[in-house]
Parts: structure tokens; sequence; C-alpha cells
């Protein structure tokens, strides 16, 4: 790019104008800068008639030379300020001036020091505090500048450190350690002597100088006005003198890691006005610097023994685990595992695979979180699952703790029982065999009491009265019921009623069964009393026998009724009847044989009677013997058998009748 030779001198003469107006000089500043310095900060001790010493310290720090720098000194309280110009002295480069003083010029950056005196008056005014308050006014050419608080402290007394006001070296402590010190207090009490001037005197103050308490330090000496516990306590001092306690500090216990200050208090009480306010000189001048040096600690909380209830289904053991720092500094902890004992299927909600870290703990503080084990639901009780939780400090690897969890499954109780029937039936005299299951609901073997209530006539009897069983299995035990060897059929035993009882006294289950008395058929055939079925007939005559039929069975019977091998003219007076549970009934056998009938012959047959049931009773034999009909004259001849048995179901009703049953009455009426 080209530029104009004739723009270059103007553009040069713009950039020197612009340098014109930015070096334009700024108008000077004045500043000053005071300090106030007593016996401690802004403190200085005097007693009545005594002298607090104070140092000033005037800095100009502008930019502009003061020509007149004035202090004044003046009271709040019109007891002192009444007589400041005569108890204010200020001292400066040889010169003295009373209330005030113009120490003249005081050229920037330069540094003036003042002394200031202030005598306690005799009969001014102090408060319970002892504090007196006085201000100091500077102004320099008319403007004024702040000057800090500045305090007298009426005292008779004054107590410090050996080093004050330096400090002490600064010792490190470790538990045990101890180091000495010395801790004085000085009489600074004078009175006014008649011709001026002052001279010290004796003080009944009672002192004391007790340490402030900060924990894990202890303080003692040998000092017999020393209390470990009280402190040091003076009951006056002699005029002008400094007692002074050898003390020993020693590091009694943990304290926080660093560095700190130990404070004591010195207080007093007038002897002569035991009901007056104590005097508390104010802290800071019996302070001594200590460092604790680090150390570190650890230490398990929360673990312990869990019992695990699974009776509502799977469960958990948990528990509140806490890293506790017992050190006196932050810290960090790495935390291990070991989960070998925790039985498969059982999960444990932290990682057990590698090391953890804790986030950083503050001394005496802790890290806490939640263990917890899920237990399934199948776990048989007293399975127990061991782990551990080992940590170290990670400021302090040999400083370990270890602790152990166990979590053992709780036993839970329950039973179901069940029946191969809830009802059977046999015969009269006979028993009946109910074979029960019974089911271990719970996760531990259990014994089972086992008890049958029920008729006693039925005599109930359980193969056991108790029972063990392994969890979550089954096994059998019977009952065995009899029946009454005199119950009609159909009887019923009514409820049998079996129960099982867990060991907890709790759990139980129970079954009712019954049973009933079945038919038994039993038919008897026999004779009729007197009668051994042999009998003699003519032909064409009629004889009627009788077969007594019993039921021996429990129930009623209906019989069928037939012949076997019987001659046509042999016939039965039913086919069918009806009979009950130890009845006896005859039944009548018609004999009509016909001339046809073999003569001389035997004829053999018998009776069939079908039960109910389809049991067949076959009769004992009867036997026929065919006399041949004899005939006189033309007349008709009329025959009447008869074998009388009484009809009746009872047996032995037709005893008479029966004594007849052979004999043959024959009447032979001819026919014309």
């Amino acid at each position: 790019m080209l530029v104009s030779r004739q723009f270059l001198p103007i553009f040069a003469i713009s950039l020197l104008l612009a340098s014109a107006l930015v070096f334009v000089p700024v108008s000077a500043a004045s500043s000053m800068n005071i300090d106030v310095e007593g016996d401690h900060n802004e403190y200085s001790f005097a007693s009545v008639n005594g002298t607090a010493s104070f140092v000033m310290t005037l800095q100009n720090d502008g930019d502009v030379d003061f020509d007149s720098v004035i202090i004044a000194a003046s009271f709040d309280d019109p007891t002192w300020n009444d007589f400041v110009d005569d108890n204010v002295t200020f001292t400066y480069s040889g010169s003295n001036a009373t209330g005030s003083i113009d120490l003249g010029t005081l050229a920037a950056g330069a540094l003036a020091q003042v002394s200031v005196d202030v005598v306690v008056g005799y009969g001014a005014k102090v408060d319970m505090s002892n504090f007196v308050y006085m201000n100091l006014d500077v102004t320099a050419d008319g403007q004024d500048y702040e000057v800090s608080d500045t305090v007298i402290v009426v005292s008779n007394w004054k107590a410090y450190q050996s080093e004050f006001p330096s400090s002490p070296v600064e010792n490190t402590y470790d538990i045990g350690t101890n180091f000495s010190y010395q801790i004085m207090v000085e009489n600074i009490a004078v009175e006014k002597l008649p011709g001026g001037g002052t001279q010290a005197v004796d003080i009944m103050d009672s002192i004391t100088v007790q340490f402030g308490g900060l924990g894990g330090w202890t303080i003692y000496s040998d000092d017999p006005a020393w209390d470990s516990f009280q402190g040091g306590v003076l009951e006056g001092l002699t005029a002008g003198q400094t007692y002074t306690w050898d003390i020993r500090v020693e590091l009694s216990s943990k304290v926080k890691a660093g560095s700190a200050d130990l404070d004591f208090q010195a207080f007093s009480v007038d002897p002569n006005d035991p009901f007056g306010f104590p005097y508390y000189q104010p802290f800071g001048m019996i302070s001594i610097p200590v460092s604790a040096s680090e150390m570190f600690g650890i230490k398990l909380d929360g673990a312990g023994s869990r019992d695990v209830d699974l009776s509502a289904g799977a469960s958990v053991a948990d528990w509140t685990v806490r890293v506790n720092n017992l050190g006196n500094t932050d810290d960090d902890f790495t935390i291990n595992w070991d989960a070998a004992g925790i039985p498969s299927g059982w999960n444990l909600n932290v990682d057990t695979s590698g090391p953890m870290v804790t986030d950083s703990i503050s001394w005496s503080g802790f890290y806490q979180f939640e263990v917890v084990l899920s237990v399934p639901s199948d776990a048989l009780a007293d399975t127990t699952a061991t782990f551990s939780m080992s940590a170290f400090s990670n400021g302090d690897s040999t400083q370990t703790a270890t602790q152990d969890f166990t979590a053992t499954v709780s036993q839970h109780h329950g039973v179901s029982l069940s029946v191969d029937s809830e009802s059977k039936e046999n015969s009269p005299g006979q028993a009946v065999d109910f074979i029960f299951n019974i089911t271990n609901t719970g996760n531990g073997q259990d014994t089972f009491s086992i008890t049958v209530e029920g008729p006693a006539v039925w005599n109930p009897v359980l193969s056991q009265d108790n029972i063990s069983v392994d969890a979550v299995s089954g096994s059998q035990f019977t009952l065995t019921v009899s029946i009454p060897s005199d119950k009609d059929a159909g009887a019923n035993s009514g409820d049998i009623v079996v129960t099982v009882l867990s060991s907890d006294d709790e759990s139980t289950a129970n079954s009712t069964v019954s049973v009933t008395t079945s038919q038994v058929y039993d038919i008897g055939l026999g004779y009729v009393s007197g009668s051994n079925g042999t009998v003699k007939v003519t032909q064409e005559t009629q004889i009627l026998l009788k077969l007594n039929v019993t039921n021996n069975g429990n129930g009623i019977d209906t019989l069928a009724l037939a012949m076997a091998n019987a001659p046509s003219w042999a016939s039965l007076g039913a086919e069918t009847m009806q009979i009950g549970r130890g009845q006896t009934q005859a039944i009548t056998i018609t004999l009509s044989p016909d001339a046809a009938a073999l003569s001389g012959r035997d004829y053999t047959f018998q009776v069939v009677v079908t039960s109910a049931d389809g049991s067949e009773y076959t009769s004992p034999d009867f036997s026929a013997n065919i006399e041949v009909k004899q005939t006189t004259g033309g007349g008709e001849v009329e025959v009447e058998d008869i074998e009388s048995d009484d009809d009746s179901s009872t047996p032995g009703f037709g005893l008479i009748a029966s004594l007849l049953a052979l004999t043959t009455l024959v009447v032979l009426r001819r026919r014309a």
C-alpha cells in the first residue's frame, strides 16, 4: 500500500498531541498510617498512681509533605478528661507536651514515633472491667486521621509467659511428650510519695492463672502454688515481686494435628471486696504455641451376627458399617472383603472382587455405609454365612482393623397333612388303616406330635405318637380303626380327627376321617328241630317239609330260593324272601308225588338260597321215600300230609310243631 508523503508529517503531529494528553500528571494525594502499641496490643497496664505507656507510630505514606501534625488526647469519662492536661504526656524527639502535641512537619514517606504516658490518678473512675478507653486524635494540615482504640487497664498486677511479648518456640508433640515453660505474675502496684514520685507496694489480690482447657493437653507443675485442676493461685505479692511458675505442658490424648495456641486466663479478686466483680486480664499474654504431630488410627463398627427369618419368603440381613478415623488428621482408608464363607445364591451388595477406598474422613469423623446380604427363600434353617471386612489407613498402612459378619437362617415351622382316603369301610370285627402323609413345610428338621380324637368304641390307634421329618420333606404314619363286631351294616364311626403339631407349639394341621360298617352276607340253612330231612310219602298224597333259614349277617338280606336235584312233584312255597339281621325264618317244601312216582325209591334234593351279594348257600339234603298207594273199595282216597313248623320268624317259636315234623297222619277216604 502506498502512503502519501504529505500524510506522514500530519500523522506525527497527531501522535505528539495524543501523548501530551495521556501523560498529564495527576494531583498529589495525602495519606497517613497510624499504629498504637501498648504492653499487649492496644492494652497497657498500670495501677492507681502508676503510668500506662503507649508508643504511637505515624507514617506519612502519601505523596505530599505535612506542615503540621497535631496529636491530642481525650476521655469520654469526665473524671479522666478534666485532668488530661495533667495526666497525659507526649514525648517526641526529646520534647514533652501534656494533653496534646504538635509534631511539626512530616515529610512524605517520613516516620515519627511518639511516646504516650498516662498516669492513673488517684480517685479516677474505673468501671468493673478495669478498662479505661483513651481517644487519640491526629490532625495533619487540618485533616483528621483515624486512630485505633487505646485501652488503659487499671490493675495491681500483670501475668505473662516468660518470652512475652515474643512467643515461645513452637514445640511439636506426640502423645506423652512434654515441654517446660514459665508463667510470670508481676506486681506493678505503686503508691505516690509525698515529695513526688512513686514506690512499689505489697498487694493482697488473690490471683489465679488457669489453663483455658483445650482438650488433650495437660498442664502440671511441681510448685505447690499450682494445682492440676485449679491452676496457679497466689494470695498477694510483695512490693515489686515477680512470681514465676515452672510448668510442663504434655499432650495427654489425641488432638487435631497441626498448630494451636494454649491460652491461659488470669484473673483476681479483691479480698477487701469479696462481693465485687473479679478482674479478668485480656487474653493473649499467656499464650503458648504448640504443634501436634500427625497420628493415624482406625476403628470399624457395625458388624455382628444377624438372624434371618424366611417365613415370609426371601429376606435380607443388614448392617450399618462405620469406618472411624481415630487419627488426628484427615485420612482415607482402603477396605478389603473376604466373602468366601457366603453360600452360593446369597448376594452381598458390596463389590468384594477388589479393594475399595473410602472418601476422605476428617479427624474423629467416620465414613458410614450399608451392607446388605440377600438370603434366598429356600435356604435351610441354621445355614450360616460368614464374611469379614478389613481396612487400613492410607496415611499409615500399619494401622489396620478387621470385623466379622455372620448371618444365620432362623428355623420357621410349617406342616401340612393329607390322608389316602377320608372314608373307608370294612366288616364288623375288622380293622381299617388310613395312611397319612405329613409334609414339613418349614426350613428345618422338625418333630411333630400326633394325636387322635374319636369314639373310643371304634378304638382309633396311631402307629406312633410323634414323627421327625426333614425340611421340605414328607413322611407317613398310620391310623388303625377297629370296627366293633356288633355294628350293623352302614353304621358310621363319626368324625375321627388326627392332629399334628410342630415343635414350636403353634404350627398345626389336621385331617378328619370316618369308617363305615360294610354289610356282611351270611345265611345259615338247617333242618327244623326234630327233623333229619328224610320222609316217607305215599303216591298221590301230599306232605309239607320245613327248612330253617337264618340271617347270620349284619343287615337285611333279600334271598332268592330254588330247588336243586328235586323231582317235579317237589316245590317251594316262595321264590324270594327278605330276612332281617339275626332272624330265622322257615320256608315250606311241598311234596306231592303222583302215581308215576316210583315206589321204593329215595328222592334226594336240596334247597339253594342266593343272597343279595350273589353268595349261594345249599341246604342239607332232603330225602323222600315213595310208598305204593293202597286202595279199598271204589271210594276216593284223600291223603293229608302234615309236617308242621311254625312260620314265625322267631327261632324256637314252633317247637311243638317241629316235634311232629315227620309224623304222618293218613286219612283214607275211599271213593265210591
